[in-house]
């Protein structure tokens, strides 16, 4: 039972520093002008293909180390739950900011954008389902397949 919560936890805990590391990097890396349009609080389609990607990678690679460390199905099953439900949540409260006005100012910061700055609803939305899905497959495919021939002498 114990290993079967340390290991939701720290499977929630490696998605969330993946996804976080994911956008810290791309945004100081690429910085605010390549992935929002000019003058405008509107990603480009790169920030759209990047942010369900990041999403079902971190799905994956947290499913996957949740069946490795639990050894079943079970703690996946609930890390999934656990992705949906907080993402569903997080969209809820999302979606009651308003969208911000344009024209963005010009040097704005990071923190200034996420306090101003709102993802769009398909984003909000999608981000738990993807994320569970991700999940699922990462666990219940990749993660448990492994396990069945390691248990296998």
């Amino acid at each position: 039972m114990v290993r079967s919560i340390v290991a939701v936890v720290v499977a929630y805990v490696v998605m969330t520093v993946v996804v976080m590391g994911a956008f810290a990097g791309m945004w100081f890396g690429l910085g605010p002008d390549r992935l929002l349009q000019p003058g405008s609080f509107k990603g480009t389609m790169l920030i759209s293909i990047a942010a369900p990607s990041i999403t079902v990678v971190s799905g994956l690679l947290g499913g996957w180390l949740c069946a490795k460390m639990a050894r079943g199905r079970g703690p996946v099953m609930a890390l999934a739950g656990v992705v949906l439900v907080l993402g569903l949540l997080t969209a809820y409260f999302t979606l009651q900011k308003p969208y911000p006005a344009d024209p963005r100012p010009a040097g704005m910061t990071l923190a200034e954008m996420m306090e101003v700055g709102r993802e769009p609803t398909w984003v909000a939305i999608s981000n738990p389902i993807l994320g569970a899905a991700g999940v699922l497959i990462g666990g219940l495919v990749m993660g448990c397949a492994c396990c069945r021939k390691e248990a296998t002498p």
